[in-house]
């Protein structure tokens, strides 16, 4: 396992085996994020699909859970091409 500076919480850890995401997002999450606080996403997207009412097989609940993941991992946002 590597390990990475994590955007969100700034600590050297060990970071994700391998992509959570396809992709170029996925990358940038395995690059960026350790795993513990990828752990804490998962916890906090389930509040936010049952909160929200979200589906993530809805192109558009998909994109906002991207954007609230971007958020809360500290990820700059996507190239806009």
């Amino acid at each position: 396992m590597t390990e990475v500076t994590c955007s969100r919480c700034g600590s050297t850890a060990a970071g994700l085996e391998r992509p959570p995401l396809p992709g170029d997002l996925g990358e940038q999450v395995r690059d960026q994020t350790c795993t513990a606080c990828w752990k804490e996403w998962l916890r906090t997207q389930v509040m936010f699909i049952n909160e929200y009412r979200l589906s993530p097989a809805d192109p558009d609940d998909y994109r906002r859970l991207v954007g609230e993941m971007r958020t809360f991992l500290n990820l700059p946002a996507a190239d806009p091409a």
